[in-house]
Order: C-alpha cells, then sequence, then structure tokens
C-alpha cells in the first residue's frame, strides 16, 4: 500500500476513534431536560420553531442574538422530535462529534505539509488533537446546554471552512475559495463567534502555508477582503441585535475593559491546563480598573508573546497558534462587554481548535525526534484523555436539569446570590416552593429577581400576605418586569383586592396584548368582582386569540350564564366539550334543564 494511502487510513482512523469519544462521552446528555436559561426563550417556549419558517428565522433577534441557521436547526429539530429534549441534545452531540473529526483531521493536514512525522505520527497528531479537544472539560458547557447550538453549529462550519481553505491554498481554484466563503457566511449565519476567520487565515498564510513568505503580501490581503467585508456586517448586526445588553462606556471605562480582557486571556489558558472550578457563570467581583493586577496580567501576555516570537527561531508553530487563540477570543474577551459576566466556558470552544493543535504538534515533535518514543506519548495522549474524559462527565452531568446546574453554581460561587437567586426559580417550577424560600435567604438585597422568585413561591402556597410586599419590591426594582405584574396581579385578586390585581393585569396588556392568559386572569378578576361586562370582553378576545383552547370557551359560558344567556353560553360550553374538555358536560346538563339548546 502506498505510504500516502497508509497515512490517510491511520489518519481516518484517528479521526474516527476520536469523534466516537467523543460521542460516547456526552450520550448522558441525551437523557438531559433542557435548563431554565435560555432554553425556553429558543426552544421550549418558542411557539416560532413549531415550523420552518424562514422569514422569521431571518428576521428574529431572541435573547440579544440574530442566528438565522441556529433558528432553523431548532425548527428542524421540532419537525422531527418535538419538545422532546432528547433530539436537541442528540443534534448537539453529533455536531460536536463531527467537529472533533473535523479538528483531528485539520491537525493532521496542517503537519502533513510540513513532512517528516510518517505515518505513526501523523496518526498520533490527529488523536491528541480530536482527544484533547473533544474530551476537555471546558467543551461541556457548548455541548450539553440546548441553547448552546450556536457553538457546535458556528464551529462545523468554521472548520470546513479551514478544511475548504487548505484545498485552496493547494489547488488555488475559484471553486474551493468560493467553497471557503460560502462555509464562513454559514458559519457567522450560526453565531457570529468567527468573525475574526480572515485573521486566522492569514495566520495560517503566515505558518504553516507560508503563502507570505512565497507570494508576498498583496494576493493573500486582497483574497481576505470579501471575509473582511462580511465580518463588518455580521458586527454590525450583532451591536444592533444586543442592542442595550452592550455596557456602554459609562457603565464600563476601557481600562475596566482591558483588565478583563487581560485577565480573560490567561483565565482560559489556565482553566485549559487546570479544568477545575469550572461554573455555569463567573462573576466580575474583581477589583478592575488599570490596577497592579491588570498590569501584571498585561506584562504575563507580554512575555508569552514575546516567547513566541524568539522560538520562531526554531518553530513559528507557538507564534501562530498564539495568534489564533488570541484573535479567536477577541470578539468574547470583553472589549465590547456584554452582560456582567467575567468569563464563560463556551467561550473557548472556537479558541480551543488551535490550541489542541499545538499540543498535538508537540507531541509530534517529540516523535520526529525520537520514532521509538511513539508508544510512550501516545500512552501519555490516552491517560491525559481519560483524565480530561472523568473531570468532563461531572461537568456534563451539572447540565442535566436546572437545579443541578444551579446547585454547581452555589457549590462554586457559595457566597454569590446568583445561583440562590435562580435555583428557586427551578424549585418554584417544579412546586418546591418551600425550598425556593429557603434559597432566597441568601439573596442579594437588590435582587429584583429574588423577590419576583419568593413572591411567586409565596403566591403558590396562598400566602397572598407575604407575595404581595416581595411583589412589590420586585417591580420596584424591575419596572420593566412584566411577569411580576402578572403575579402581583394574581397575589391582589386572590387577596380580594380586584381593582388593584386589575389594574397590573391591565399594565401587561398594555405591553403585550397577545397574551391570551392575561387576558383570562383580567377578564376572571372582572368576573369575580360582578363586572360582567367587562369579563365577557376580555374572554372574547382570549378565545379569539386561542380558539381550539377549550378553558377560554368555559370562561365564556360561565360568564353568559351570569348575563343570564343561556343560548351562548350552551354554544360555548358546546365548544368547549367538543375540544375536549368533559368538564363542560355538567353545564351542558344544567343548562339544558334551563330549556337552553331546545331549538
Amino acid at each position: 500500500m502506498p505510504e500516502r494511502d497508509y497515512s490517510f487510513k491511520l489518519i481516518f482512523l484517528a479521526a474516527l476513534i476520536s469523534a466516537i469519544a467523543a460521542f460516547a462521552l456526552y450520550l448522558p446528555s441525551l437523557g438531559f431536560d433542557f435548563v431554565d436559561w435560555d432554553d425556553p426563550a429558543y426552544v421550549s417556549e418558542n411557539p416560532d420553531i413549531q415550523g420552518i419558517d424562514l422569514k422569521w428565522a431571518f428576521t428574529a433577534v431572541v435573547v440579544g442574538t440574530w442566528i438565522p441557521l441556529t433558528f432553523l436547526s431548532f425548527a428542524l429539530d421540532y419537525a422531527v422530535w418535538g419538545l422532546d429534549p432528547l433530539g436537541y441534545h442528540l443534534t448537539n452531540t453529533i455536531l460536536h462529534s463531527a467537529n472533533v473529526f473535523l479538528v483531528a483531521f485539520l491537525a493532521a493536514r496542517l503537519a502533513g505539509r510540513r513532512g517528516g512525522l510518517g505515518a505513526g505520527g501523523l496518526f498520533l497528531m490527529a488523536l491528541s488533537a480530536g482527544l484533547l479537544f473533544g474530551l476537555h472539560p471546558l467543551r461541556a458547557e457548548s455541548v450539553a446546554w440546548v441553547s448552546e447550538r450556536k457553538d457546535v453549529l458556528n464551529a462545523f462550519f468554521f472548520l470546513l471552512g479551514l478544511h475548504a481553505y487548505l484545498g485552496y491554498a493547494e489547488n488555488k481554484k475559484a471553486s474551493s475559495y468560493v467553497l471557503t466563503l460560502v462555509l464562513f457566511v454559514l458559519s457567522l449565519l450560526s453565531k457570529p463567534m468567527t468573525v475574526t476567520m480572515p485573521l486566522v487565515l492569514l495566520i495560517l498564510d503566515y505558518y504553516p502555508l507560508e503563502r507570505l513568505k512565497r507570494e508576498g503580501w498583496k494576493r493573500p490581503l486582497i483574497e481576505k477582503l470579501p471575509f473582511l467585508m462580511l465580518s463588518l456586517a455580521a458586527g454590525l448586526m450583532t451591536i444592533w441585535s444586543q442592542g442595550k445588553a452592550v455596557m456602554p462606556p459609562e457603565a464600563l471605562p476601557f481600562a475596566d475593559r482591558i483588565h478583563i480582557a487581560a485577565r480573560g486571556y490567561l483565565f482560559y489558558i489556565y482553566k485549559s491546563v487546570i479544568p477545575a472550578g469550572l461554573a455555569p457563570l463567573y462573576p466580575r467581583d474583581f477589583a478592575s480598573g488599570l490596577n497592579l493586577s491588570a498590569v501584571l496580567y498585561l506584562a504575563a501576555l507580554a512575555a508569552i508573546t514575546i516567547l513566541a516570537l524568539y522560538l520562531r527561531r526554531w518553530s513559528k508553530a507557538f507564534i501562530s497558534a498564539w495568534a489564533c487563540y488570541a484573535v479567536t477570543l477577541l470578539p468574547v474577551i470583553g472589549l465590547m462587554q456584554v452582560g456582567r459576566q467575567a468569563a464563560a466556558d463556551r467561550y473557548t470552544y472556537i479558541p480551543a481548535i488551535g490550541l489542541a493543535i499545538l499540543v498535538s504538534a508537540a507531541a509530534g515533535w517529540i516523535v520526529k525526534r525520537n520514532s521509538k518514543s511513539l508508544p510512550a506519548v501516545l500512552a501519555l495522549v490516552l491517560a491525559a484523555s481519560g483524565l480530561l474524559s472523568f473531570f468532563a462527565f461531572k461537568q456534563e452531568m451539572i447540565w442535566k436539569n436546572p437545579v443541578s446546574l444551579w446547585s454547581r453554581q452555589i457549590e462554586v460561587f457559595p457566597s454569590h446570590s446568583q445561583g440562590y437567586v435562580n435555583r428557586s426559580a427551578a424549585y418554584v417550577a417544579l412546586g418546591m416552593n418551600e425550598s425556593a424560600i429557603e434559597d432566597l435567604r441568601k439573596m442579594s438585597p437588590e435582587s429584583g429577581h429574588g423577590y419576583f422568585n419568593r413572591g411567586n413561591a409565596y403566591l403558590t402556597l396562598g400566602r397572598f400576605d407575604l407575595a404581595i410586599p416581595d411583589l412589590d419590591k420586585a417591580i420596584e426594582l424591575e419596572p420593566n418586569t412584566l411577569p411580576a405584574y402578572s403575579s402581583r396581579g394574581s397575589a391582589l385578586v386572590n387577596a380580594g383586592r380586584f381593582r388593584e390585581g386589575i389594574s397590573d393585569f391591565t399594565v401587561v396588556l398594555d405591553s403585550d396584548p397577545g397574551n391570551k392568559a392575561i387576558f383570562r386572569a383580567r377578564g376572571t378578576a372582572y368576573a369575580i368582582s360582578g363586572q360582567y361586562g367587562e369579563a365577557l370582553e376580555d374572554f372574547l378576545k382570549a378565545a379569539e386569540l386561542d380558539p381550539g383552547d377549550p378553558s377560554a370557551h368555559i370562561d365564556l359560558g360561565k360568564v353568559y350564564m351570569h348575563l343570564g344567556n343561556f343560548e351562548r353560553s350552551y354554544a360555548s360550553m358546546r365548544k368547549a366539550l367538543e375540544l375536549g374538555d368533559t368538564s363542560a358536560s355538567r353545564y351542558i346538563s344544567d343548562l339544558e334543564a334551563r330549556g337552553a339548546g331546545q331549538r
């Protein structure tokens, strides 16, 4: 068998082993539920994915993100699986496994251009890159969290784009260039994380492709102009879609952003080497600004860069990998801060590709210098992969459900209230209201969300006297939170304060006129307080918004009965029965006894 064919088969085998290992690692996630962080907005409570709607996908902004291909992937999942979480987790796992395969092949293709490794060395490089990337605990967030479909889908097209570009570098065919460009567009439509791909391609042109050395700068730079224009467009779309989530300069000064960015670069390297203490949220609880810590972080980054430049004498691999890491982290490093988090595990998905390939290159370099070391290096890679898998499995399991997720947050950051507040919401959803109230004893006094959760817990327990003050405080702290008005409206109505409760429901409907549940709630409040005309209007609106809901017709039947219109009451109850609500039978019998429905 020719050496080239033998090498390809070994590389394919290494990539396949890596992909299978990654799939096996995340197989347990197929039994996970949705979590209460973004999953409701993207999937479990999003009616827009219940059909393949291209117009919606390309015009919608959900949770501050414009990611059309990701939206469409959720819609395709829904078409197959409905709202069974298994299908969504399966898609994430398949995409991650495919990415692992592509990373392994990418490492071998890049190494193969340098020559001298042999089939065994290329197998080792492909296997080590695939396993170290795919089994690292930092990947768990991107794979086991349904909402991070955008990570694995974005990376899939990004990696395919890199492979297409390597083909273009070899054959200079226009078709390969266009394919790279198309794949870049698809990656941006999945998530704009890869806006820096033009810079990554230039870095590859420098090393290992060495196009800049052979061809000069002009042609490679001109080739990247269409990519740069697309990156600019994607960047503008991102700024537009994230809107107020982007922190303005007055909220976060430039010096603070530099501090966060410098710390972030080192934080992700540290967590890549020692993946301990991983958490869903990393609070920004450190002193910022250009203080001593910031200076030390910047000095460390400068030292790494100087070392990389120095090592160019022997190999350009380190400076190329370091540049790729730095560039791919740029969109999320904190210079344009979105939210209050200091870091996030998911941000490493793309940057980790270069780091994994660098480590695999080091393994290949050892074997190249001493071919007899192959078994020992392979054993070391497998041992490291096994250790990473153990910790990755533990990290994967925290995404099983909302309670396990926020329990992990509390475990890592017990002095921060956010984990308690979020877990309390999960407890409320499960009906574990006493547990929710216990968690909220540890909340920050400035947490509007915390007061909202505790108010809801008291509301469910029927403690309206305690629910109302908490919901008052929630609205005081976060006056634009409509669900707090809904909950307070319910508490007030149950406490007999109908006028105030109706006023809260009206606030919600003024901002959300399509909210069927609140029309029903306000209609019920009107009916209980004897305002049947107003109740009728609200119930008619609720039935109009969702004519297939039998409860709306039951409500209508009851209010018509109070108004003495037994024929219409009978018609409404018959409609409810046709729609499957058997409780309407009792009302129908009563109405027939009054002579209704005899015509």
